[in-house]
C-alpha cells in the first residue's frame, strides 16, 4: 500500500513540474521500447551488449570488413523491430506532444517506435532502422525492401549500382546524427524527462547535464539507477508503460479542471 501511494505522489509530482514548464524536452533509451517485446542493451542478464560485443558486429568497421557477417546478426533484428508496435510508454510520450507540453523528443532507439505512435517532434540521434541507404550512390529503400533484398541476396542486399545498402543508423565508429539540435533542444529545456536510458552512452549521456547547467530541472523515469539520480527531482524506478499513461491521464483530469 505505501509503495501505491509514493507511485501517486510521485505521478502528482512530475505532473506539476510538467505543468510548470515552458520547454519541456524527452530523452528516450531502449528502455522505452522493452514493453514491445524489444531487449535492451544493458541490464544485467538481459542486455544484448552481455553476450555480443558490439565492435565486432554493430561497428561500422565490421560492417565495411564482412557485410555478410554484419547481416547476420543485424537481420534478425531488423525484422524484430519492423514488426514490433509502439506501446503505451510511446503513446503516453505522443499525448504529451499532442497536448503541447512537449517541445522535443531526443531518442537513441533506432526501432522507429516513435514516429509509428504519432511523434513529429523527434531527434533520432542514433537514426533509425526504418530505411537503409546504399553506401555508393546514396539510395535509399525500406525496411521492408533491404529485407527482401537480404533474403534474395544470399545474405548481403546489393544496390542495383553494385553498392551495398547499410541501415541508416549510427553505427560504433561513426558521429552521431543531430547531434547539434539535440544539444540546443537541451540546452532550451528548463525540464527534460529522461525516460528509459541508462545514460551510459557518450555522448547522449551528456544532454541531461546542458539542461541542468542553464538551469532546467531533471526527471528520471528507469529500472536501474543513474549517474545523475541525485541531480532529478524526482527518480521513477517502475514499469514505464505504466508509469507514463498514468502520469499523462492526470494532465489530462488537471486540463479538464483548468477548463471547468
Amino acid at each position: 500500500m505505501m509503495q501505491n501511494k509514493l507511485n501517486c505522489e510521485k505521478v502528482y509530482q512530475i505532473t506539476g513540474l510538467i505543468k510548470e514548464s515552458k520547454y519541456l524536452t524527452i530523452l528516450t533509451g531502449a528502455g522505452v521500447s522493452t514493453g514491445s517485446g524489444i531487449p535492451d542493451f544493458r541490464t544485467p542478464g538481459k542486455g544484448i551488449w552481455e553476450k555480443i560485443d558490439p565492435f565486432k558486429v554493430t561497428s561500422i568497421q565490421a560492417f565495411l570488413e564482412n557485410p555478410r557477417r554484419f547481416y547476420h546478426f543485424y537481420r534478425p533484428r531488423i525484422e524484430m523491430l519492423w514488426k514490433a508496435s509502439p506501446n503505451p510508454a510511446h503513446e503516453a510520450i505522443y499525448r504529451m506532444e499532442e497536448m503541447g507540453y512537449l517541445k522535443y523528443l531526443i531518442t537513441q532507439n533506432i526501432d522507429d517506435l516513435h514516429r509509428r505512435a504519432g511523434s513529429k517532434k523527434v531527434i533520432e540521434v542514433h537514426g533509425s532502422l526504418r530505411e537503409a541507404v546504399c553506401q555508393r550512390c546514396k539510395k535509399k529503400i525500406t525496411a521492408e525492401i533491404l529485407i527482401n533484398k537480404l533474403d534474395k541476396g544470399e545474405g548481403v542486399p546489393y544496390c542495383e549500382c553494385g553498392g551495398v545498402f547499410k541501415p541508416d543508423v549510427v553505427l560504433f565508429g561513426e558521429i552521431l546524427a543531430n547531434l547539434e539540435k539535440a544539444i540546443l533542444e537541451s540546452k532550451k529545456s528548463d525540464l527534460m524527462l529522461v525516460i528509459g536510458s541508462s545514460l551510459q552512452v557518450s555522448p547522449v549521456n551528456f544532454l541531461p547535464e546542458y539542461c541542468l547547467n542553464n538551469g532546467g530541472k531533471l526527471i528520471i523515469v528507469n529500472l536501474m539507477p543513474t549517474h545523475l539520480d541525485y541531480q532529478a527531482e524526482v527518480v521513477v524506478q517502475e514499469d514505464i508503460c505504466i508509469f507514463l499513461p498514468e502520469v499523462v491521464k492526470t494532465l489530462e483530469k488537471e486540463d479538464e479542471k483548468s477548463k471547468t
